[in-house]
């Protein structure tokens, strides 16, 4: 059940079929119901479900989170799932930061990042594949000028910009991996910088850059 009830949590596609199996554990039907939220009707997309089991419904957490001015985040290496709320007295770059954790999602499209995250600071294309790939700077100096598709570690680092984000493109147009560089201030107000990466299988990884 913990397995089946995870997926459905980070907003997973479930099969358009009247009755769902997971592991031969539990048996849930879909559950087709309007939500609203303080009087306003939100619809749910077709990315998402409602379940009915034994009862009780079951909703995505990230569509419930995202409508409640939050977010939520699945960490597949420890089993967790996170919600948390925007960080409403922090720069403008912790905000992009976790708007990219809490609001990004594999097979997003162009559009509805740039609602997000605006405009891009540089597109362009990956060799002979010709995959395309944004990148995104926040909290930039206004004189900060980059062109490279790697992470600017020495700027980073010297406080030229607090954090660097990669978008690579399917050829559909939707976001098919990423790549963010972040900065984290110690109490001594040292710079600390750490990676969110995730991959095109939807894996994900994190971890303090060395």
């Amino acid at each position: 059940m913990k397995k089946f009830v995870l997926g459905l949590f980070c907003g997973m596609a479930l099969a358009a079929t009247t009755t769902i199996y997971a592991a031969d554990e539990i048996r849930a039907v879909l559950f087709p119901v309007n939500i609203e939220f303080n009087g306003v009707d939100k619809p749910l997309g077709s990315g998402y479900s409602v379940l009915n089991y034994e009862g009780h419904t079951y909703v995505p957490l990230r569509y419930m989170a995202e409508n409640l001015g939050a977010g939520a985040l699945y960490d597949a290496a420890n089993k967790k799932v996170s919600v948390a709320s925007e960080p409403k007295n922090g720069t403008d770059a912790e905000k992009k930061v976790w708007a990219v954790k809490y609001r990004l999602e594999r097979g997003m499209e162009s559009k509805d990042v740039k609602a997000v995250l605006g405009d891009p600071a540089f597109v362009t294309w990956i060799g002979d594949s010709q995959q395309q790939v944004s990148r995104f700077d926040f909290g930039a100096k206004a004189d900060y000028q980059y062109g490279g598709l790697n992470s600017d570690v020495q700027g980073l680092e010297q406080g030229a910009l607090d954090a660097q984000l990669f978008i690579r493109w399917t050829s559909g147009g939707q976001i098919d991996r990423y790549d963010l560089w972040y900065v984290q201030k110690g109490t001594d107000g040292t710079r600390h910088i750490y990676t969110y990466i995730v991959y095109p299988d939807g894996s994900t990884a994190g971890a303090l850059y060395e």
